[in-house]
């Protein structure tokens, strides 16, 4: 039971409520000095996948990155300084569960559902940055239903309708400057949740004298009405919200410094399947289809194969002749090496990097039975290709397996050089030395663990889509004999896997 509060504790409530206020506002003025010491914004990758939980409890103390969360984070300190109980112990309290809350919808709405439930899969539920009091602030003011300013002069406009709008009004208001709608859903439903035990805690009327919802438990209808109605105007005001944003982006294909050659090669790799036909319906044509709107003199198409009885590349090379896509077959022999996915995409890389002025700054590996997600699919690629201009970046990933895979021409030789190695009848790699497959090969090099490919510490190397924006419609026709892949599972939509590992850049598509 909390000791009872007499009236002459009033002052010294105030004055711990005005040095909480003070510590809201001092790092804001302490990371504008010196930048280098803001705390970190809280979200729950932290704890789902680095472990590290001092972003948890330092988040009030965390600098927001844009204007208006600075503003909500005075209006914060204003509210807090208004109060006349002590809220720190309280508002901590709040705080723990909605972060405990939030994390545990992080992982059931991206991990635990991205490849069972595609649909419910969000990306911000997972990342969505929360800083400051203001999420747990509005699940106090739910739960208690109490309004911070006591002036006699306001009592005769403070009836219960006015109080809730006023209640209602504020925590949209902080919501919108925070821009963390997931963040406060979870206030919303905390405030609910945590309502029964604060009317048990708090039933005694020496407890909290200016919070009558906390002594009278038929109060709890209340609490669910407004938390509702918050949660209710949450979802427009975030869709609109969304929708503003979206409208503003205009998305295109960018340049390579010299202006001369193209930006992107998207190299599609093919060899024959089972039951492999000649007709516009093959994997292959439908693949070659859905890139096709897209290629212009800054984007462009390659088909690579090295099997010189490939029926659908046959057709495909007649039934797009009047096209601006190169069909290239490797008719190299390499007695000293296995015949395999290795050697196919080392010739593929050794290719694509001899091409001299007409070499493309990056190049996306495809295999022939992945087509982009029309149109919604492209602008994901676009987003990751405009993040990936920003310098340091060594590689985007937009699909799954060796199928959507940007490399920086720079790579192209490294990545040759070592599946030639993994591909030589006589391999120079010692038995101890694990064989990694082709597409694991290229995506440790853009991870940077591989110790030929480059790697820096100070900032992630890798650009990833949140979505598999690229289908899969040839699961059921493997190259390899007696594999069959789930025709539902990497389809449009799904949850990159890479999505929330650490070490990687993530475009919300």
């Amino acid at each position: 039971m909390m000791p009872r509060i007499l009236p002459h504790h009033g002052p010294r409530l105030l004055k711990i409520n005005i040095v909480f206020a003070l510590s809201l506002i001092l790092p804001l003025i302490i990371s504008f000095l010196n930048p280098a010491w803001r705390f970190a914004q809280f979200t729950p990758r932290q704890l789902i996948y680095g472990k590290d939980l001092l972003p948890l409890v330092t988040a009030f103390w965390a600098s927001p990155t844009n204007t208006l969360g600075h503003l909500s984070r005075f209006l914060q300190a204003a509210v807090v300084a208004c109060f006349p109980q002590a809220l720190p112990i309280h508002i901590f309290a709040f705080w723990v569960v909605i972060a405990l809350a939030r994390t545990l919808s992080g992982f059931l709405l991206s991990r635990s559902v991205g490849w069972t439930y595609p649909w419910l899969f969000s990306h911000w539920a997972l990342y969505e940055t929360s800083s400051g009091i203001g999420p747990a602030l509005a699940a106090y003011l739910i739960t208690y239903g109490a309004w911070p300013w006591t002036n006699s002069r306001l009592r005769k406009y403070r009836s219960d309708t006015m109080k809730l709008l006023a209640i209602i009004g504020s925590c949209l208001t902080l919501c919108w400057l925070d821009s963390a709608p997931w963040t406060y859903v979870m206030a919303s439903i905390a405030s609910v949740v945590l309502w029964p035990v604060q009317a048990t805690n708090t039933s005694s009327p020496q407890y909290h004298p200016y919070h009558p919802m906390a002594q009278d438990t038929r109060r709890l209808r209340t609490v669910i009405q407004t938390a509702v109605l918050f949660l209710l105007l949450i979802l427009p005001m975030d869709a609109i919200l969304a929708t503003m944003v979206s409208s503003k982006i205009s998305l295109h294909m960018p340049t390579t410094p010299q202006g001369t050659q193209p930006f992107l090669e998207i190299l599609i790799l093919s060899y024959p399947r089972p039951n492999d036909t000649a007709s516009p319906d093959s994997l292959l044509s439908q693949t070659i289809s859905s890139y096709l709107p897209f290629i212009d003199s800054n984007t462009v198409l390659s088909v690579f194969t090295h099997s010189t009885a490939h029926v659908s590349f046959t057709h495909a090379k007649e039934h797009y002749a009047q096209t601006s896509i190169t069909f290239y077959t490797d008719t190299d022999i390499h007695m000293d090496s296995y015949s395999g996915q290795h050697l196919h995409v080392a010739e593929a890389f050794r290719w694509a990097s001899e091409k001299g002025p007409s070499q493309a700054e990056w190049v996306m590996l495809v295999e022939d039975d992945f087509p982009v997600c029309g149109e919604w699919g492209w602008r994901g690629i676009l987003s990751v290709m405009n993040e990936l201009q920003r310098a340091g970046k060594f590689g985007g990933f937009v699909g799954t397996g060796g199928s959507g895979l940007i490399i920086h021409r720079s790579l192209l030789p490294i990545l040759t050089y070592i599946m030639r190695v993994h591909a030589l009848q006589h391999s120079p790699l010692p038995p101890s030395v694990q064989r990694r497959p082709a597409d694991i090969i290229i995506q440790d090099c853009l991870w940077g663990t591989d110790l030929l490919c480059p790697y820096d510490s100070k900032q992630p190397t890798l650009v990833i889509s949140s979505r598999l924006v690229m289908d899969h419609i040839g699961g059921s026709a493997s190259t390899i004999k007696g594999r069959v892949y789930p025709a539902d599972r990497w389809r449009c939509g799904w949850r990159h896997p890479f999505h929330g590992f650490e070490r990687v850049d993530v475009v919300p598509v």
